[in-house]
C-alpha cells in the first residue's frame, strides 16, 4: 500500500531503489566471485578425498592402510575407513556442500551424497562414500573444516545495509519535508489575513529559493492588505467630505437658491464620479488575464494623443519599432497614469515620453519639468491617497490613486516603476519591463534612455 504522506513515499522510494541496487550488487558478487572460488575450493577438496580413498584402498595390508590413514589425518585431517552401514544424514543448506557433491560426482563418475553425522562427543562430521576400483571407501572430515559462511555474511550485510538505507532515507526525507511542513504552517496565518513569520532562507538552493519567494509573497500580501485598507479608508474619507458639503449645500438651497452653490454641488458630484470611476478602472485592470502582442511605439503615441485636450503638449521623443507580448490594459493604464501625473504637477510645461532598450529590459520614461519630488517622499507617493500636500487637498484634481495603481499593476505583471530626479528640474517616472519572450524590431535602439539627461 502506497503511503499517503510525502515523507513516507520518499522513504519508500529511496529504500526500494537502494535495496534493489544492493541485491543486484550481491548477486553479481556471488555469480562472478564467490561461486568461482567455491567451485575451485570444492574441486581441490574432492581431488584430495578421492586420492586419499584410492591410496587407502590400494594398500597391501592393514598396516599400510593404518599408515595411509595416519598420513591423511595428519596432513589433510581426513578419516578413512570401510563403510559400515549408512550414516545418519541431515539436510545441508550451505551452497558449499552442494558444490562439493557436484565436484565429487564429476571426478568419480558417480553420484555422491554427503552425509552429516554427530559423534559421541557431539562433534559434527561430514562423510562421503567414494567409489574406487573395488569396494567404496568412506572419507570423512569434521564440519568445522568449512568455517566460511558467505551466505550468512551476505544476508547480514544485506540486512545491515537495508537498516542503514532506511535510516538514511528517513533522515533525507525528513530534511526535505520539514521545510515544506514549515511552509504549510506558515500559509495558515496568510489565509486568516495575518502576516506569516518569515521562513529561514537556508538549506539547498531550491528550498532556499522557495523560502525566499514565500517571504516575498508574504510581504506583498501584507502590502496588498495594507493598501486595500488604506484604499477603503481613503475612499470613505474622500466621499464623506463632498457628501457633507452637498448635505449642507442642499439645506441652504432649500431656503435660498444660489447658482454658485449649485455649481459647487455639481463639482462635488463630478469628483465623486471620478473617484468611483478610477476604482472601477483599477478593478478592471487588475482582473485582466489575457495578453496580446502590441507595438509599443503605437501605444505611446495613442496615449499622447488621448491627453492632447488637456492643454499641455505631450510628445513622444522616441517611438522605436518594439513589439511586446503584454497585458495591454495594464500597460496603457500605467503609462496613462504617469502622463496624468506629469501633466497635473508639471506646471504647464511639455511632457515628454521616451523609450529605449537597456540590456534585456525595455524602459519607458515620462518626463516633466515640475517642482520634482523630494527623495524622502519618492516611495511614499506610491501609497494610496498619499499626497505631498499635508492638507490632503484635492485642489490639484488628484485622487491620490494614480501612482498607487501604477505600482500595483507593475508589480502584478513583474515590472518595476521608479521615480528619479530629472536633470535641469522635474521628475522622470520610468517603467521597466523585461524583454524575455518579447520581439523587438531591427530598428530598436539599445542604449539607455537619458531620463532627462537629454
Amino acid at each position: 500500500m502506497t503511503p499517503h504522506t510525502l515523507f513516507g513515499r520518499m522513504v519508500l522510494v529511496i529504500a526500494l531503489v537502494s535495496i534493489a541496487l544492493q541485491a543486484l550488487t550481491i548477486a553479481a558478487v556471488i555469480q562472478f566471485a564467490l561461486l568461482p572460488l567455491g567451485r575451485q575450493a570444492t574441486d581441490d577438496l574432492a581431488a584430495l578425498m578421492l586420492d586419499a580413498a584410492r591410496s587407502w584402498h590400494g594398500a597391501a595390508d592393514d598396516g599400510e592402510r593404518a599408515a595411509q590413514h595416519d598420513k591423511a589425518l595428519r596432513e589433510h585431517r581426513l578419516h578413512l575407513l570401510a563403510p559400515m552401514g549408512a550414516a545418519t544424514g541431515a539436510a545441508h543448506l550451505l551452497p558449499y556442500w552442494h558444490l562439493l557433491e557436484t565436484a565429487l560426482a564429476a571426478r568419480s563418475g558417480e553420484a555422491v551424497a554427503l552425509q552429516h553425522g554427530i559423534a559421541a562427543d557431539g562433534e559434527r562430521w561430514v562423510w562421503a562414500d567414494l567409489p574406487t576400483d573395488g569396494a567404496p571407501v568412506r572419507v570423512g572430515f569434521t564440519a568445522d573444516r568449512v568455517v566460511v559462511q558467505p551466505s550468512l555474511a551476505l544476508l547480514l550485510a544485506l540486512a545491515a545495509a537495508a537498516l542503514v538505507t532506511l535510516a538514511t532515507a528517513a533522515a533525507m526525507a525528513r530534511g526535505l519535508v520539514a521545510p515544506l511542513q514549515r511552509l504549510v504552517a506558515a500559509t495558515e496565518p496568510i489565509g486568516q489575513g495575518r502576516r506569516a513569520a518569515p521562513l529561514p532562507e537556508t538549506g539547498p538552493d531550491e528550498l532556499a529559493r522557495v523560502a525566499r519567494a514565500f517571504n516575498r509573497m508574504g510581504e506583498q500580501v501584507e502590502e496588498l492588505l495594507a493598501n486595500r485598507t488604506t484604499l477603503l479608508a481613503g475612499i470613505s474619507h474622500d466621499l464623506r467630505s463632498p457628501l457633507a458639503r452637498m448635505r449642507l449645500a442642499l439645506g441652504m438651497l432649500s431656503e435660498r437658491p444660489d447658482r454658485d452653490l449649485l455649481q459647487r454641488v455639481l463639482r462635488d458630484v463630478d469628483a465623486m464620479n471620478d473617484l468611483i470611476a478610477r476604482c472601477l478602472e483599477a478593478g478592471r485592470d487588475f482582473s485582466e488575464r489575457d495578453t496580446a502582442i502590441l507595438n509599443l511605439g503605437d501605444l505611446l503615441r495613442e496615449v499622447a494623443a488621448e491627453h492632447g485636450p488637456a492643454g499641455v503638449e505631450v510628445r513622444v521623443a522616441r517611438a522605436p519599432e518594439c513589439r511586446l507580448r503584454v497585458r495591454p490594459l495594464a500597460l496603457r493604464r500605467i503609462v496613462s497614469n504617469l502622463v496624468d501625473n506629469a501633466i497635473r504637477y508639471g506646471g504647464g510645461h511639455p511632457v515628454e515620453i521616451t523609450c529605449a532598450i537597456a540590456g534585456e529590459r525595455v524602459q519607458v520614461c515620462v518626463l516633466d519639468r515640475g517642482p520634482g519630488i523630494p527623495e524622502s517622499a519618492r516611495e511614499a507617493v506610491f501609497r494610496p491617497f498619499h499626497r505631498l500636500e499635508a492638507s490632503r487637498s484635492s485642489r490639484t484634481g488628484g485622487s491620490g490613486l494614480g501612482l498607487a495603481i501604477v505600482r500595483q499593476l507593475a508589480s502584478t505583471n513583474g515590472w518595476s516603476v521608479e521615480l528619479q530626479p530629472r536633470a535641469g528640474g522635474g521628475t522622470a517616472a520610468c517603467l521597466r519591463m523585461p524583454l524575455e519572450g518579447h520581439y523587438t524590431g531591427p530598428g530598436v535602439t539599445r542604449e539607455l534612455a537619458q531620463n532627462g539627461r537629454t
